[in-house]
């Protein structure tokens, strides 16, 4: 899953065209016939391949015929970062090294002497933690020593000569806790001096030097990534080289970025880094410029690898017009060399690897590497970005609607996007901006060049069928990494299910049925009407199936609290609806569907509510969606509904008023007026009757800023079918009736109350 962020070891493995470079490096390395120490330095900034640089050379020295190839040793300051006396550990490790590659018969005996040599440029104890810990229990014990004499003095509890001995025994403890670690240093200093037949650092160099010279292979020894090393290291790591490392035969290739060494070795050593560095490196190479051509194929490369681990369904997001777009408005400058490639490829598969759920995409791809870049890139603005979902979907007519006309949250809108930018280097700032544009139109729409774009609904529901980012149903999905967004979203494996289910009544019924127990019902519904003028997600031959499961539905949709401006999903279902219709404009045969679905529906108020909005709506609605003639005939069928429907049943239907008043309508009076009339000489039917007619509203309480719910009896709506003499009448006796009274007491006082406030 995961791209190696390693440097390339062979020709093979060359994206760059550096074989020539390296291999013209490696032959200098072979050819140079000086007995003097020569300093290489291999410049190049971070990423830029310096360690592939090395490998290739070493490749090509391996690979040549010469008999006398050098021996090359590596040696990585990063193992002993943070540790005192480098110069030992580096010596110990090229001894190490040329024991184990043991290339010149002298070797082992000139490894035994740089280690003697090693232990011989510090004092360092051999077994330091335990001399730690001995060296405090010393330093403890002379403390106690000295603080006893006192307290013996304090006391006059002994004699003079007691308090001075135990005093002097704990002062020299004192003292030993203090040295020891540099005695015990200078005796392994002795030791290894007697170990040496007494011989002095300066002569154990000199035997060193010369068993050198007198070795037929040069020695090369390779220091790489020496500007990730700390300011201390990286100073004894130079002073190492031009000090203790003056060997013949010796070749030093050092690789580093030159202006952060020199940077460095300026503040460190107090004089010019560029002169500090011209002392020790004899000859210096330029790490060959990347194109940036041969760079971006590199990136295709690693995409197209990416790409290929997705499911085939990516394929119908992938659009190379609007890829070409983001790929020029930024993104590829923010590649600057092969490493920065290799990070992006990295997590972008393992992050691109969630978003699909059995085949089926949950997210843009191209929206998704673009998402993936600013956040490898620019961390900051995408924690930025990712926390202001509204500041960056909302369409331009949201905003001048949620303010006044004036456009104040547009300017605060694109302040705060500015801003925000403004934090990121020019370069970068100019890539995410000319990005961030091409990804969130409305955004470009108020922010960018252009100014004064608007999108509407239209272009929300394209965005969200095509997964894109800047559609708000979108938005979560890319940060989460959940699809969906969150478990109250709908995923786009689950879209996609609930589409291939239209094509049987009895599975969409089901579907829907599930989500209205999950009570996701409302965003399945809105999240059809994406694709509702897609005619090959929903073809015309499935519009009968889908009517047939949303009319079968409609009874048992949840009740909703929308507000006075909300559009609940009993709306949600005859937009649906009318999007259908409305897309092939085949008038006939959208009344064949509803003709065919009406006596065969399961619930009665989606027909009833289709078929009034149809009769209510305009001529030109009315002209598109069914042939006007045909209505009176759609009427009847759902008032053969309706006098079907069990009394109780229909009374303790939520939109009972609704179905009423269209019975009324629709049907023959004398249906409606018998339905009437048996509910009355019912005593439990006539009190559900009463209850329809009571109504709820909201209003705002004074402190706590709550709402409160306030009822009214609608004697008005009751007037239309009962004379409300009569019905008053009724309910004063009922009054008077202690347990008839107690069982409706709510309906009572309303209708009592409500008509008195009226006389």
């Amino acid at each position: 899953m995961f791209k190696f962020d390693k440097p390339i070891d062979t020709k093979k493995e060359d994206f760059l065209s550096r074989k020539n470079f390296s291999s013209h490096l490696g032959k200098s390395l072979l050819t140079w016939e000086e007995k003097e120490s020569l300093v290489i330095a291999l410049y190049g900034e971070w990423g830029s391949g310096k360690s592939s640089v090395i490998n290739l050379a070493k490749e090509h020295i391996e690979e040549s015929e010469e008999q006398n190839k050098p021996t090359i040793i590596e040696f990585n300051p990063w193992f002993f970062s943070d540790l005192d006396n480098l110069s030992q550990y580096f010596f110990n490790e090229i001894a190490t090294e040329l024991e184990i590659k043991n290339d010149d018969k002298k070797d082992k005996k000139i490894a035994e002497k740089l280690k003697l040599y090693a232990k011989l440029l510090q004092i360092i104890p051999e077994k330091k933690v335990l001399s730690d810990l001995s060296s405090k229990f010393l330093f403890g014990l002379g403390l106690l020593s000295i603080s006893t004499s006192q307290v013996i003095q304090w006391t006059n509890l002994s004699a003079e000569w007691v308090k001075y001995t135990i005093f002097g025994l704990g002062l020299i403890l004192f003292l030993l806790g203090i040295f020891k670690d540099f005695l015990l240093g200078l005796s392994d200093y002795f030791s290894h001096r007697s170990n040496a037949n007494k011989k002095s650092i300066s002569e154990l160099k000199k035997e060193i030097k010369n068993d050198l010279s007198e070795r037929k292979k040069k020695l090369v020894i390779v220091i790489d990534d020496i500007d990730r090393l700390n300011q201390s290291e990286i100073r004894q790591i130079f002073r190492l080289v031009r000090v203790n490392a003056d060997f013949p035969n010796t070749i030093y290739l050092l690789a580093f970025d030159r202006k952060i060494i020199e940077a460095n070795l300026e503040e460190q050593v107090g004089v010019s880094g560029k002169d500090y560095l011209e002392k020790i490196v004899q000859v210096s190479f330029d790490i060959p410029l990347a194109k940036s051509e041969k760079i971006a194929n590199f990136l295709f490369q690693e995409l197209n690898r990416v790409l290929e681990t997705l499911p085939d369904s990516h394929e119908n997001l992938f659009d190379k017009t609007y890829w070409t777009n983001i790929y020029h408005s930024g993104f590829r400058n923010l590649f600057k060399n092969i490493r920065d490639v290799k990070r992006f490829a990295s997590s972008l598969q393992f992050n691109i690897s969630q978003m699909h759920q059995k085949g089926v995409m949950e997210i843009n791809p191209i929206d998704f590497i673009a998402i993936e870049a600013i956040r490898l890139f620019a961390p900051e603005f995408y924690n930025f970005l990712k926390s202001r979902k509204n500041l960056f979907t909302d369409t331009e007519s949201n905003i001048i609607n949620s303010y006044d006309r004036s456009g104040d949250k547009r300017d605060e809108r694109k302040k705060e996007i500015k801003d925000q930018l403004e934090k990121l280097n020019s370069n970068l700032k100019k890539n995410i901006e000319n990005l961030l544009y091409r990804l969130f139109p409305q955004v470009e729409g108020f922010c960018g060049s252009y100014g004064n774009t608007h999108y509407g609904h239209e272009w929300q529901s394209n965005w969200s069928k095509s997964l894109r980012v800047c559609a708000t149903k979108n938005f979560d999905s890319y940060f989460t990494l959940i699809p969906g967004g969150d478990e109250e979203e709908l995923s786009q494996y689950e879209i996609e299910t609930i589409l291939s289910s239209m094509s049987d009544t009895e599975k969409f019924e089901i579907l829907l049925n599930e989500y209205i127990e999950k009570k996701k019902i409302r965003k399945v519904l809105e999240r059809i009407q994406d694709y509702t003028d897609d005619s090959e997600r929903i073809p015309q031959n499935n519009f009968q199936n889908i009517v047939q499961a949303l009319f079968n539905i409609s009874d048992i949709l949840p009740k909703e609290e929308t507000g006075f401006f909300g559009i609940d999903s009993d709306m949600e279902i005859m937009r649906i609806i009318f999007q259908l219709f409305k897309r092939d404009n085949n008038k006939e045969k959208n009344y064949e569907v509803l003709k065919n679905t009406i006596p065969l529906s399961k619930g009665i108020f989606g027909p009833i509510h289709e078929i009034a909005i149809k009769e209510q709506g305009s001529e030109k609605d009315k002209d598109i969606q069914i042939p006007d003639e045909k209505l009176p005939e759609l009427q009847q069928l759902c008032v053969a509904k309706i006098k079907n429907i069990p009394k109780e049943k229909l009374l303790e239907h939520k939109n009972f008023l609704s179905i009423l008043y269209k019975w009324k309508e629709w049907g023959e009076e004398k249906d409606w007026k018998q339905f009437i009339s048996d509910i009355q000489n019912d005593e439990k039917l006539f009190w559900l009757l009463l209850k329809n007619f009571i109504s709820e509203s909201k209003s705002q309480t004074m402190g706590d800023y709550g709402y409160k719910t306030n009822k009214k009896f609608n004697h008005e709506s009751l007037k239309s079918f009962l004379e409300l003499d009569e019905i008053k009448k009724k309910i004063e006796e009922a009054k008077n009736n202690l347990e008839i009274y107690k069982k409706n007491k709510e309906v009572i006082d309303l209708f009592l109350s409500n008509k008195k406030d009226e006389k």
